[in-house]
């Protein structure tokens, strides 16, 4: 906000003082001038009188000429060579030729005595003393009255600026996930008709959050009950089904149980204050812990784990970070011919963890659609490898709630994958326990 009232008020002050620049200008331009110039002709009939009448007379009598003279105008008047002049050249030539010379740092008047090389100083001369201070005092002047108006533009913009205030400051409570965060404006306020409208927003808002979560709960509820009662009766069917029948029902089970609890960890990562269990991991450790389930999923497939050359050190979400790690080698022993490499090392001070395999690989046109939810790259990833197009979105949810981020490493042989995560935890939610199913 303080930004906003100096752009205001610099913009006011600068179009002040440039009225204020043209207006002394064009004052300087003719009243000044008018005054310098009927100034200069009363001085001229003057010291052309004198001037004269002292070239008439031998130099022994101009003291006491000069004295008399400056008495009776209460004026300084003394007589000084031509020579010893303190003036630029261009100056002392003109002086030299007859004329008479204003000197304002002096405040004086020079006149050359005819015949001579004498020259004839009347002053410091008040009035010109008065006009050589009259320029500061008018740009003081000028800088007390642009600092004045200061105080009314404040005084003006104060209501406005607590308004802006009171709005930005819900906006970033809204932004933290608090969804009950109002504006409120009173009435009479000019920000009263932006300030209903946020405040409008917000409830859409929430009501749009809570009727998606009532949504999501309502699935996994209502679709997981039939799923357990389709198992008994698997189960109990006399006869028996054939295994190739059965299995093939599993399976089917399966993918849809696994669309459910994909569709539900989604969800819940991306509600506005999902909460966090931060503890600290030495990944090498972590990693070594869990290669072995990691195994399971790809049998017949080699899964090779480099650690990273010191201990690496992680705060956040265990949960979550084995939940993206499933993810990202479940992706990659589905897709891998043969091989998949895990690799963690620490990269700019975020822990890297990158997981490649040597299967088909992404198409470039179609890198930056795979972290979306619900994409399936066809051309890529064969459909019967099963998978929905929630896998990556997760793991970018939880990446990001960590204050890190996945990215897709290329071009290359098969797909490499890395997730970026912070050594030390810059989570974006609050601590707590997380709820997957």
């Amino acid at each position: 906000m303080r930004r906003l009232f100096t752009q205001f008020y610099l913009l006011v002050f600068a179009c002040f003082l440039a009225a204020a620049l043209l207006i002394g200008g064009v004052y300087q331009f003719t009243a000044e001038r008018a005054s310098n110039r009927y100034l200069e002709g009363l001085v001229q009939d003057f010291l052309d009188r004198f001037t004269q009448q002292m070239a008439d007379v031998p130099a022994s009598q101009w003291p006491g000429q000069v004295e008399d003279f400056g008495r009776r105008l209460h004026l300084t008047l003394r007589i000084g060579a031509l020579s010893e002049q303190p003036l630029a050249p261009a100056d002392l030539n003109f002086l030299s030729q007859g004329n008479i010379l204003i000197v304002e740092d002096d405040a004086t008047f020079r006149q050359r005595i005819p015949g001579t090389d004498q020259v004839l100083i009347i002053g410091p001369v008040p009035y010109l003393h008065f006009q050589h201070e009259l320029h500061w005092l008018v740009l003081g002047l000028l800088i007390l009255l642009g600092l004045s108006l200061a105080f009314p533009i404040l005084l003006w913009m104060r209501p406005h600026w607590r308004g802006l205030q009171r709005l930005e400051a819900a906006a970033k409570r809204l932004g933290r996930g608090e969804l009950d965060a109002r504006a409120a404006l009173p009435s009479k306020s000019s920000l009263a008709t932006l300030g209903a409208t946020f405040d409008q927003m917000a409830s859409q808002l929430q009501s749009l959050i809570a009727g998606r979560k009532q949504l999501t709960d309502a699935i996994a509820h209502e679709l997981r009950t039939p799923l357990v009662r389709l198992r008994y009766r698997l189960a109990m069917q006399e006869p028996p089904l054939a295994p190739k029948a059965l299995a093939e029902l599993e399976r089917d089970l399966n993918a849809f149980e696994y669309l459910i609890d994909e569709m539900l960890v989604y969800s819940r990562l991306n509600e506005p204050e999902p909460a966090l269990n931060i503890g600290t991991l030495e990944l090498g450790q972590w990693a070594a812990e869990h290669l072995a389930d990691w195994q399971a999923q790809g049998a017949g497939r080699t899964l090779e784990l480099t650690g990273p050359p010191a201990p690496l050190y992680w705060q956040g979400d265990g949960r979550l970070l084995e939940r993206a790690m499933d993810n990202l080698v479940g992706n990659a022993l589905r897709h891998c011919r043969q091989q998949v490499q895990i690799a963690l090392r620490e990269e700019d001070g975020q822990a890297a963890l990158k997981v490649t395999d040597d299967g088909p690989g992404v198409a470039a046109e179609a890198a930056a659609r795979i972290f979306e939810p619900f994409v399936r790259l066809d051309e890529s990833r064969n459909r019967r490898t099963g998978g929905i197009g929630l896998g990556l979105a997760i793991v970018r949810s939880i990446a990001h709630l960590h204050g890190g981020d996945v990215r897709l490493e290329g071009p290359g042989p098969g797909a490499s994958f890395t997730l970026l995560l912070p050594v030390h935890s810059v989570t974006k939610r609050h601590q707590g326990a997380t709820e997957l199913p």
